[in-house]
Parts: structure tokens; C-alpha cells; sequence
């Protein structure tokens, strides 16, 4: 099988419909593919959604495993040789060229994983009324979500117009060698949201794996509301990033890059979370950061994959 398209999602029926639907509208005729979605605990029903493509395959966690556990999960499951990754308030341009991909894998076998050029919309109607129109309306804002910093955009706005080597990518859309995961290169599960993307990029490229932006990929994202259980009164996005960020650096930055990262971000969060009248939040994933760290192994980057990072738009010390 040439591609798998793999989808996680958790109570998001209605942008599942147009996720699938713009796969739908790609042209695959030639291409031999499968759709697989897994459905991270969802308390709402995906029936009708599922019912409307008989050509995808559904798979439901009976509790949430987080996106890390679900992303690996997938890849088990899938059969493809190239895998794209889809979340599931994300839309797929229908002018993808899927032959495209393909060859840049073929003809470069340290390539990796390929960085889909993606735009968020934000906007209170937009998915609504995307799902009359197929067109997004009434976009208050546009965030371009590409693996580079604000100022190297500034400096070098043709950066996103451009095929480009790079160090990271966004999870919300991407593609990569199944053989990664058999090679038992996989997304941390320590990682149940936020920065794993950025953890994973390290973990490939210390395997020596090259990332690409590819500008032709396009992707639009919609975010939605989050799928962290509201019911966890500890959990939450900030504690999550906190502790996450400490656990990349410490796994893979070296001794001194790690102690800048872990400074910076520390810092950054413990400021927000004063102004937020959120300081326990920041405790608490101080600690959880501390938690994983002991339930991790340092694996830090070599010179030679530091040098990628500098020549490739790396993040090396935030």
C-alpha cells in the first residue's frame, strides 16, 4: 500500500466530516491508500459521520491515551509505506500532489518527514460555515503555523514560499516513512499533549533523519475547542507545556543549550501564570516536568546533529 491517511480525534464529529470529506475531494485514483481514524475516547457518537465513508477504517480507545499514544497507535495500524498525519479540525488542500511526496521520499532515504505548509483560521463561524460554502468566511484572524521563528519570517518572508530543510514541524498536519516507527522511532508517550512534535524532530534527527517544509502541501487548521479533559482539574494546557518543554531539553539538548531552554521557558511561563492569577499551575508543572524527567534517559544531541539544528532553523536554546 502506497499511503496511509491516519486521523486521531476526540469529540470532534462535525470537523471529522470535513476533514474526511476534503481527503475525499484529493486525487487518489491512481494511488493505493487507506483512512484510518481513532477515536481517543470520545463521549459523543461518530456514527452518522463514520456511516457517510464506507472506505474508513474506525478505531475507538475505550478511555483517552492522549496524542502521542494515539499517533504511535495509528502508525501500528497502518499499512502504508508513507504515512500522513491529519488531526482532525484540519482540511487538506484538493491540489495536493500525492506523486510529489512520494518521490521526494523515494529519492532521498534520509528523508524523513515532510512539514505540510499550514494556516490556522480563527474565527467564531468559520468551520460552520466551511460546511456550506466549503470555502472559510468570516475569519477574524489568519496565524500562519510553519516550522520557523517569527523573526526569521520578518527578516525572510519568502522562507514560507520555499522548499526548505528544517529542524521541527506542526503536528496538526504532516507526512513521514512508516519505516520510522519500525524502527522504533516513535512519539515520546510521556507526551500526552503539547511539544512532542518538537520532541519527535530531535528524536529524528538524532537518528540522523532530515525534516523538509514543502510550501505545495497545504493544509487549513481550524482550532476548535481543546480535547483535554475538562474534567481533570489538574491538567491543563499551561502545566502540560511547562513540564514538556523541561522534559526536551533534558532528554536532548546538551548540558548547557538544555539549562538556557529550561531557564527561558520557565521564566516565560512563571511570568504568564502571575499575570493569570495561575501561579499553582506553574508549581504543579514544575513538578510533573521533574516527575518525567526521572521517568526518562538523556539522549543529547551530537555535534554534528547540533550543527543540523543551527543550519536548519533549529530551536536551540527556546
Amino acid at each position: 500500500m502506497d499511503i496511509s491517511f491516519l486521523i486521531p480525534t476526540k469529540n470532534r464529529p462535525n470537523d471529522l466530516d470535513l476533514n474526511l470529506n476534503s481527503i475525499n475531494k484529493l486525487n487518489i485514483i491512481n494511488i493505493d491508500y487507506e483512512i484510518i481514524v481513532l477515536d481517543d475516547g470520545s463521549s459523543v457518537n461518530y456514527n452518522k459521520i463514520i456511516s457517510k465513508y464506507k472506505f474508513v477504517k474506525y478505531y475507538k480507545n475505550k478511555c483517552s491515551i492522549g496524542i502521542s499514544k494515539a499517533r504511535n497507535k495509528l502508525a501500528y495500524l497502518a499499512k502504508g509505506k508513507y504515512l500522513i498525519f491529519i488531526d482532525d479540525d484540519v482540511t487538506l488542500d484538493k491540489d495536493i500532489n500525492l506523486d510529489v511526496l512520494s518521490q521526494l521520499f523515494e529519492t532521498d532515504n534520509k528523508l524523513g518527514l515532510i512539514a505540510f505548509n499550514i494556516t490556522a483560521l480563527f474565527g467564531s463561524d468559520v468551520y460552520s460555515e466551511q460546511c456550506k460554502s466549503n470555502s472559510p468566511s468570516n475569519v477574524q484572524k489568519e496565524i500562519k503555523q510553519i516550522p520557523f521563528k517569527k523573526y526569521q519570517l520578518f527578516f525572510s518572508s519568502i522562507l514560507s514560499e520555499n522548499v526548505n530543510y528544517v529542524s521541527y514541524f506542526i503536528g496538526a498536519a504532516f507526512a513521514c516513512k512508516k519505516s520510522i516507527f519500525d524502527k522504533r522511532i516513535t512519539f515520546d508517550e510521556l507526551f500526552f499533549w503539547g511539544n512532542e512534535e518538537l520532541d519527535f524532530s530531535y528524536n529524528l534527527i538524532k537518528n540522523e533523519y532530515k525534516l523538509m517544509f514543502h510550501p505545495a502541501f497545504k493544509a487549513n487548521h481550524y482550532p476548535g475547542r481543546s480535547v483535554i479533559d475538562k474534567n481533570d482539574k489538574k491538567i491543563n494546557s499551561l502545566n502540560l507545556f511547562i513540564s514538556n518543554r523541561i522534559l526536551t531539553a533534558y532528554k536532548f539538548l546538551p548540558f548547557i543549550n538544555a539549562f538556557l531552554y529550561i531557564t527561558i521557558w520557565t521564566t516565560y511561563y512563571l511570568i504568564l501564570s502571575i499575570f493569570k492569577l495561575r501561579f499553582g499551575d506553574w508549581i504543579f508543572g514544575v513538578k510533573m516536568g521533574i516527575r518525567k524527567i526521572n521517568l526518562s534517559n538523556r539522549y543529547p544531541l551530537s555535534k554534528k546533529n547540533m550543527a543540523y539544528l543551527k543550519k536548519n532553523f533549529g530551536r536551540i536554546y527556546y
